[in-house]
């Protein structure tokens, strides 16, 4: 069977200042003690390894535009995940499933994944994702 496992060797691998972290969302919280107020909890932090991110094509932006949405060209980026462990999930009815986090040059900035395409079978996640510039 081919797996993509661990594909993206050294000269493929993109070195990024501070390295790419995903950001899961909190999911619950709680109160603090009796009559306290509601806590959410924080969201975790998981560092990838074996990413790649490339400058989306015209052909990725059409597609986004064709979606029904606009893209500027220097806020896109396709990411390629292949570790077997860490899969990307797409904002689903305005509610981030996931962020990442890396720098794009000149600050680290925050990404909103918009379309993905995860095979766990082969150990290859692929995203598209935008600059999120914030709520």
């Amino acid at each position: 069977m081919l797996s993509m496992q661990d594909h993206i060797d050294g000269t493929f691998n993109s070195p990024i200042p501070g390295g790419v972290k995903r950001i899961k969302p909190a999911s619950g919280g709680g109160y603090t003690g009796p009559g306290g107020t509601w806590e959410a909890a924080a969201p975790e932090v998981i560092t990838l390894k074996r990413v790649n991110i490339q400058a989306a094509d015209m052909k990725t932006l059409e597609l986004l535009v064709s979606m029904g949405g606009t893209s500027n060209p220097k806020d896109v980026r396709v990411v390629h995940i292949n570790d077997g462990v860490n899969y990307l999930y797409p904002d689903d009815d305005g509610k981030f499933a996931d962020l990442l986090e890396f720098s794009d040059g000149l600050a680290v900035r925050q990404w909103r994944v918009i379309d993905c395409d995860n095979r766990p079978w082969r150990s290859f996640c692929k995203a598209i994702v935008e600059r999120y510039r914030g709520a």
